[in-house]
């Protein structure tokens, strides 16, 4: 089991598969670095930690996972910059720290040419969970319950600003009406702590990091941002079923390697990632928590991410949004 930090996985030199050559990074007991942009327990921690074991295992190398949240992934991707580009570190991480962050921050390096996307993890969306004290059940009822309120009385948390999770809550400002107040956090469990005791009072969050306390009744699951209803979820609509067409929207989880790693390095991480992430086992887990598993090729998804950049500067512009740190 991968641990808060690391976690040294058993050489299992029989999974290795077809031999590559002499130079290969799969040569080689020197454990994979993978930096994560989550806290441990997060969302995309709990997503990511499954697949990369497995992936580890096939390759016959030790994983590293090593947790840097905050600054909208900007802290994570700043290490990969740092790392030797020796077949020896990757970063997973949510879309927006190289599609919506270079429109925002002055960052020190160029998420569209400092880094290589390898592939995919998975593609999916976030669900509006709600404290108890909330007296509204669906998402109308919700916006209608925060006109009710004092101007500027309601908050909304999310996990990093300038995330799926942060313009959830400007989507429900800018459609319905009304006028919530931001607080963000590092990462998604921090947001919990202040959630869980009603500090805040609602988020847009990862299915995997707020599913417990929904169903320990601790929080209120209101509607899914997704495109069609979660598997482990059946009863909680989504945005379009609730009316609100317009707030319908998702992201991926991307894995990238820094500039200048050996071509064979990124070839063989997504050939191993799309196997792990095709099995019956992760697809289904994945399912049950609103996201598609990816896989994609490393040239498609090289096509995505500045397709991506472009989109959402656009939107970006669009809803005037300012750096919040």
């Amino acid at each position: 089991m991968i641990t808060r930090r690391a976690t040294s996985l058993a050489l299992a030199s029989a999974l290795l598969g077809s031999a590559l050559p002499a130079r290969s990074f799969a040569q080689t007991t020197t454990p994979l670095r993978i930096i994560n942009s989550d806290q441990p327990g997060g969302g995309m921690d709990s997503l990511l930690r499954p697949v990369v074991e497995k992936v580890g295992l096939a390759l016959g190398r030790p994983i590293i996972v090593d947790n840097k949240p905050g600054g909208q992934g900007r802290i994570a991707a700043q290490a990969l910059v740092q790392a030797p580009a020796d077949g020896n570190t990757i970063y997973i991480g949510v879309q927006a720290t190289f599609v919506v962050a270079p429109h925002v921050y002055k960052l020190p390096y160029d998420p569209l040419t400092d880094f290589v996307p390898i592939t995919d993890l998975g593609r999916g969306s976030l669900w509006l969970v709600t404290h108890p004290s909330v007296p509204a059940k669906t998402l109308k009822e919700v916006i209608e319950w925060v006109k009710s309120q004092p101007p500027g009385s309601v908050n909304f948390a999310s996990y990093s600003p300038g995330t799926i999770s942060h313009f959830g809550g400007m989507l429900m400002n800018q459609v319905g009406g009304i006028d919530m107040i931001h607080v963000p956090y590092k990462a998604s469990p921090d947001a919990l702590k202040d959630l869980i005791p009603g500090n805040v009072k609602l988020m847009w969050d990862a299915v995997p990091t707020s599913a417990g306390f929904v169903k320990a009744g601790r929080l209120n699951p209101i509607a899914f941002m997704g495109s069609k209803r979660l598997a482990a979820f059946p009863n909680v609509p989504t945005v379009r079923e609730a009316g609100y067409p317009d707030m319908e929207t998702d992201g991926w989880i991307g894995v990238f390697a820094r500039k200048g790693n050996d071509p064979a390095f990124i070839v063989r991480l997504q050939a191993e990632f799309a196997k792990v992430l095709q099995t019956p086992e992760i697809k289904t887990f994945y399912g049950n928590f609103g996201f598609d598993t990816g896989g994609r090729p490393t040239v498609e998804f090289q096509k995505q991410v500045p397709e991506d950049h472009a989109r959402w500067g656009a939107f970006v512009k669009k809803i005037g949004y300012k750096a919040e740190e």
